[in-house]
C-alpha cells in the first residue's frame, strides 16, 4: 500500500517547516525524540482517509529475559569461521572451506558439519531434536541467463547512451546471435572478472539446500531450522539458523483441523476492518510458535495453526497470514499479506516526465470472439478500467485487422500508442495506461520469474504444485488516491483537473514505480514467510519471519525494476508545487510520497537522509516501516549503483539474482522486531550476511574451471552499500554494551565483549563527466579510470559510530564511538600487492567523536599524489589497480582488513580498471 499526504500546498509547506525543525531536535536530542514526532505530526496532519484501513497486525512478545549461551568455538567443523549467538534462541551463521564433491546426503551435512555446530553452540538436545530433510537436500529456483539476457538488452534499446564500443557485441552474444569470442572473453573478465561461459554458469548455478526443522514430536518450531547450503558440485559453503536449547510448552496440542478454520474465521471478524473471511487458501498447518520467554528465560511455545485466510478488508480484496492457538483459538500473530498470444504495446520509459515511450513485447490471452483483451491466464485477469467491472469499458481490439492476427496482438496501433493524449483526463486515450500497466506487470513477472522465484507465481502459501493465483487488476479508479498489492491503482484529483498535470496529485498507474512497488508486496512474501509450505521437502515446513517490518521491502524492487532510488516521483511530483518534487526532486523524509532512498558521503548528521540510526523511527498508523524500508532501500540501491558501475550490462542482474537468493535464506531468526532499533539492526545484519555470503561464493577456486574466476572482488560493493547507510557486518551483541555477551571471532568476552571496529572501502573516480543518466536518474561510474586523468579517491569506513545498549535497544552516540580510529589505504598493480607495486598511506585518524557534527565519524579518504598516481598508471590502458583498507584501535588489539569481510570470508581485493577514456568497453 501506498502513503499518501494531503494535497493542500498551503499545509504541506508548514509540514515541511515542522519536519526541518524535528530534524534539527533530533538530532540534537537523539532518536528519544520519536515520541515528540508522533504528537506533533498527529496534531499537524490528521490521518488521511485513504489510509484510514491500514491492515491490523498482531506480533508476538519479545523476549525479556535470555538465557546467555556456552559456547565451545573450538568444536566448530575444522576450517570454519562463525557469528555465533549470545543468547539460546539467537541466530548463528557459519562459513565453512568448499572442496569439489558431487554427491552430497543429508546424513553426511547432519554428522560432519551439523552435528559440531550444535556442540559449538552448546545445544543440548543433539542432532535428534532435528528433522532431517530429502537425503540429496532440496533444489532451490535458479536464474534463467537467456531470459535475462533479453531484459539486458531491452534496456540498451531504452537508454542508447548505455551503449560502448563492444557493447552490441555482448548483447549479441547474449542473446545467442553470435558465439562469445576472446574479445567478448576479455571485455567480461575486465570488469567482471570472469569469461563469457563463467559469467552464465555463475548465474545459472544450482543452490542446494539441507532445512533440518527442529522438532518437538514431530511439530516443527516456527521460524527455526539449521539450513545448510551448497553449490551443485561442490560441499557445503555456508550454515545459518537459530534453534531452542531452553524451551516451555505451555499449551495443548488438540488436533481439530476442521474446527481450526472455523475458529479462525471467527477470530479474523473480530480484527478492526475486516469485513469479510471468505475460506482458507492454506493450511493450517501445525507448528509450534516462539511467544516470548518465560521469568526464567526460557522460550515460550505455543502448539498453533498457521493458515492463509482471504479477506475483504476495508472493502479491499487481500490476505492474512495468522497463527491460531491450538487449544484456546485465539490469534496469536497475525500478518498482512496485502500491502498465450504475443502482444505489442506502448509503455512510458517509466513515467510520463521520462518524455519517451517505447514498444514493449508481453502476452495475451489468445482471441476470443473476434478479440484481444488484456488478460494473460495465471497472471493477471482482465484489466478492468475504472474499477467498476464492466468490460464494455475495458480495452479490447480485433483479432484480425490493425497489425493483428491469430497469433499477435497489435496494441501499439493508433490511437492506443498516443501517449500524450493519456497523461491526464482530459486527454482522449484511456487505453494507452491499460497497455502501460499489463505490459509494466507482464515484464517485472517474467523478470522475476527469471530470477529465481518459489513458483507458482503469483501466489502467496500453498504448495509449490499449486496453480497460480492471477491479479485482478483495477486502474484509475475514481475516488481512490491510492494504490493496493492488489493491484487496484487508484486516480486522485490532480489527474482530473483542468490544470493537470501541473496540480495535486495524479494517477498511481501512470507511476510504473507504483506498480513495481505493489508487486513488491508480493515478491518479497513469496521468497519468505509465504513460500510453498512444502518448500522443505519434508512433512509441515516452518517458514522465516517476513519482512513486514520494512513494509516488504517494496521500495527496493521498484528501484530495481525502474533504475530509480524515488518511488512516487511523478504522481506526487506537485508537491509543495508545479514539478516542486519531480523525480525527488524536493521529497519527504518521513515515510510519506515522493520517497528518496539515499545518503550522503560523507555522512552529514544534520541531513541523515536514509542512514542508520538516525533515521526517525515512529510506531502506529504511520510507523517506522516506511523509514525502516528506505533504510534498507538506501544501503541495496547503492549495492546497485555499485554492480552497475563495475558492469554496466549485468551488474544489476548480477544484483538481482543475488538479492534473491539471499532473501531465500533470510528470516530464520527465532524473533525480531523491527520497530526498535536492535531489531531492526538484526534484521538488516541478516540481510548483508546473506548477500555477502552470495557475492563471495560467486567463485569458488579449486573447483570446476567454470568457477575458478574474480568474481568475488566486488564483495565490497555489497558492504560498502551499506556502510553509507550506517550498517556493518559485526554482531549485535558486540554493540549492546554488555560486556557478559560477545562473539569469540569478533568480540570475544575475554576482551570485553564488545567491538564496533570494522574495516570498507570503496572508490571514487573524481570524474562526473562519465556517469549514466538513465531517465533523469544519476548512475555514477566509479570503477573506471581515464588514464592520465584524475587520481581517484578511496572512502574507508572503519566501523559503527553509534552503540545499541539505549534503553529498549536504542542507539546511543558516545565519545569515543566504538569504531577503529585509525586507517591505512594500500593500492597496488599486482593483487598480491608486492612490496615493490604498492603505495601505502600514512596512517589516518578518523573522528571518533559524536558530539562533534561538523565532521564525520568513523570515516576518512585518501587519495595518492600526482606521482603515486602516475606509477599505478605505467602499465598502461586496461591494466588494473587493486586496493584494499586496514583499520585498528588506537591499541592496535583491534585490526581488521576489508577483504576479510566479517572476518567469515576471504575475498580477492576489488579493483579498478584503467582505460584510454575512463569508461568501460561494454
Amino acid at each position: 500500500m501506498i502513503k499518501m499526504t494531503t494535497k493542500l500546498s498551503e499545509k504541506n509547506i508548514l509540514i515541511d517547516a515542522m519536519e526541518n525543525e524535528l530534524k534539527k531536535i533530533i538530532m540534537r536530542m537523539g532518536l528519544a525524540s520519536t515520541v515528540l514526532l508522533l504528537t506533533v505530526g498527529c496534531v499537524s496532519e490528521p490521518l488521511p482517509k485513504t489510509m484510514e484501513g491500514f491492515p491490523h497486525r498482531i506480533e508476538v512478545p519479545s523476549p525479556t529475559a535470555r538465557i546467555a549461551t556456552e559456547l565451545n568455538p573450538t568444536a566448530l567443523p575444522e576450517g570454519a569461521s562463525a557469528h555465533l549467538p549470545a543468547y539460546d534462541g539467537d541466530r548463528f551463521f557459519v562459513t565453512l572451506p568448499v572442496a569439489q564433491q558431487n554427491s552430497v546426503t543429508a546424513k553426511q551435512v547432519l554428522q560432519d558439519v551439523v552435528v559440531p555446530i550444535l556442540k559449538a553452540i552448546g545445544f543440548e538436545r543433539g542432532g535428534d531434536a532435528l528433522l532431517s530433510p530429502p537425503e540429496y537436500g532440496v533444489k532451490i529456483p535458479t536464474a534463467n541467463f537467456n531470459e535475462l539476457a533479453q531484459d539486458v538488452a531491452l534496456e540498451y534499446q531504452k537508454n542508447k547512451k548505455l551503449f560502448r564500443p563492444k557493447s552490441q557485441k555482448i548483447i549479441d552474444a547474449s542473446l545467442r546471435k553470435t558465439d562469445a569470442d576472446s574479445e567478448v572473453d576479455r571485455a567480461l573478465q575486465v570488469g567482471e572478472g570472469m569469461t563469457f561461459s563463467q559469467l552464465v554458469a555463475e548465474i545459472e548455478r544450482q543452490e542446494i539446500q539441507f532445512p533440518f526443522q527442529q522438532v518437538v514430536d514431530g511439530v516443527p518450531i516456527e521460524h527455526t531450522l539449521i539450513l545448510a547450503s551448497r553449490w551443485e558440485g561442490q560441499s557445503v559453503r555456508s550454515v545459518r539458523g537459530v534453534v531452542y536449547n531452553k524451551y516451555t510448552i505451555t499449551n495443548q496440542n488438540k488436533k481439530d483441523s476442521e474446527r481450526s478454520v472455523e475458529k479462525a474465521i471467527k477470530a479474523l471478524l473480530t480484527v478492526e476492518g475486516v469485513d469479510k473471511v471468505d475460506t482458507a487458501v492454506d493450511g493450517p498447518h501445525r507448528v509450534l510458535l516462539p511467544y516470548g520467554t518465560d521469568p526464567t528465560g526460557k522460550t515460550i511455545l505455543r502448539y498453533s495453526d498457521r493458515m492463509i485466510l482471504r479477506t475483504v478488508f476495508q472493502k479491499e480484496d487481500g490476505k492474512f497470514l495468522l497463527w491460531l492457538d491450538a487449544e484456546t483459538g485465539k490469534i496469536l500473530k497475525l500478518e498482512p499479506l496485502f500491502d498465450n498470444a504475443q502482444a505489442e504495446g506502448m509503455e512510458f520509459l517509466r513515467d510520463p516526465s521520462t518524455g519517451g515511450t517505447f514498444k514493449a513485447t508481453f502476452k495475451v490471452d489468445p482471441a476470443t470472439g473476434g478479440q484481444y483483451v488484456l488478460q494473460k491466464q495465471g497472471l493477471s485477469n482482465r484489466v478492468d478500467y475504472l474499477g467498476d467491472g464492466d468490460p464494455a469499458n475495458d480495452l479490447a481490439i480485433p483479432e484480425n485487422s490493425n497489425g493483428s492476427t491469430p497469433y499477435f496482438a497489435n496494441f501499439a496501433q493508433a490511437p492506443i500508442n498516443d501517449a500524450a493524449e493519456a497523461i491526464c483526463s482530459s486527454g482522449n486515450n484511456k487505453e494507452f495506461q491499460q497497455v502501460n500497466f499489463l505490459a509494466a506487470l507482464h515484464f517485472y513477472s517474467k523478470h522475476i520469474f527469471n530470477l529465481g522465484i518459489f513458483m507458482p507465481f503469483p501466489k502467496l502459501g500453498g504448495t509449490s504444485s499449486d496453480s497460480s493465483d492471477p491479479w485482478d487488476p483495477q486502474i484509475e479508479v475514481a475516488g481512490y488516491c491510492n494504490a493496493h498489492s492488489s493491484m487496484k491503482f487508484g486516480a486522485c484529483d490532480g489527474y482530473f483537473d483542468a490544470a493537470c498535470p501541473s496540480v495535486g496529485q495524479l494517477n498511481m498507474a501512470h507511476d510504473k514505480t507504483m506498480i513495481a512497488h505493489e508487486l513488491g508486496h508480493t515478491i518479497t512474501p513469496r521468497l519468505t514467510l509465504a513460500r510453498p509450505s512444502d518448500w522443505c521437502g519434508v512433512g509441515t515446513c516452518a517458514v522465516p519471519l517476513g519482512w513486514f517490518g520494512l513494509h516488504d521491502l517494496a521500495d527496493v524492487w521498484a528501484d530495481y525494476f525502474e533504475s530509480t532510488n524515488c518511488t512516487g516521483g511523478w504522481v506526487y511530483k506537485n508537491q509543495g508545487g508545479v514539478d516542486n518534487s519531480l523525480n525527488c526532486l524536493n521529497h519527504n523524509e518521513f515515510g510519506y510520497l515522493p520517497r528518496l532512498h539515499e545518503v550522503t558521503v560523507p555522512f552529514d548528521p544534520a541531513q541523515p537522509g536514509d542512514h542508520f540510526p538516525e533515521k526517525p523511527i515512529q510506531s502506529g498508523l504511520y510507523g517506522g516501516f516506511y523509514g525502516n524500508a528506505q533504510t534498507a532501500a538506501a544501503a541495496l540501491w547503492h549495492v546497485r549503483l555499485g554492480m552497475r558501475s563495475k558492469s554496466r550490462s549485468f551488474g544489476a542482474i548480477q544484483y538481482g539474482i543475488r538479492l534473491t537468493r539471499a532473501l531465500m535464506n533470510t528470516g530464520f531468526t527465532g524473533t525480531a522486531d523491527a520497530s526498535k532499533h536492535d531489531g531492526l539492526y538484526k534484521s538488516l545484519y541478516d540481510l548483508e550476511l546473506e548477500m555477502v555470503d552470495q557475492w563471495t561464493h560467486s567463485a569458488t577456486p579449486g573447483v570446476s574451471p567454470a568457477l575458478q574466476h574474480k568474481g568475488p572482488h566486488t564483495t565490497n560493493k555489497v558492504t560498502a552499500g551499506f556502510a553509507r547507510a550506517g550498517l556493518f557486518l559485526i554482531p549485535p551483541q558486540c554493540l549492546d554494551g554488555d560486556k557478559t555477551t560477545g562473539a569469540p571471532r569478533y568480540c570475544p568476552t575475554a576482551k570485553g565483549g564488545e567491538n564496533g571496529g570494522d574495516a570498507v572501502i570503496d572508490i571514487t573516480d573524481n570524474d562526473s563527466a562519465d556517469d549514466i543518466a538513465f531517465a533523469g536518474v544519476v548512475h555514477p561510474e566509479e570503477d573506471y579510470l581515464e588514464l592520465g586523468g584524475r587520481a581517484p579517491t578511496f572512502h574507508v569506513w572503519t566501523g559503527s559510530r553509534y552503540r545499541l545498549d539505549g534503553a529498549n535497544g536504542d542507539p546511543t552516540f558516545n565519545n569515543p564511538a566504538p569504531c577503529n580510529s585509525v586507517f591505512r589505504v594500500e593500492v597496488s598493480t599486482d593483487e598480491t600487492f608486492a612490496t615493490g607495486s604498492t603505495f601505502t598511506s600514512h596512517w589516518m585518524r578518523v573522528d571518533t567523536d559524536p558530539t562533534t557534527p561538523s565532521s564525520p565519524e568513523c570515516y576518512g579518504t585518501w587519495t595518492p599524489t600526482d606521482a603515486q598516481w602516475n606509477s599505478l598508471q605505467t602499465n598502461g590502458a586496461l591494466s588494473f589497480i587493486y586496493y584494499r583498507a586496514r583499520t585498528q584501535n588506537d591499541t592496535k588489539t583491534n585490526r581488521r582488513l576489508s577483504t576479510r569481510p566479517g572476518r567469515l570470508w576471504q575475498v580477492p581485493p576489488p579493483y579498478a580498471v584503467i582505460t584510454t577514456d575512463g569508461e568501460s568497453e561494454y
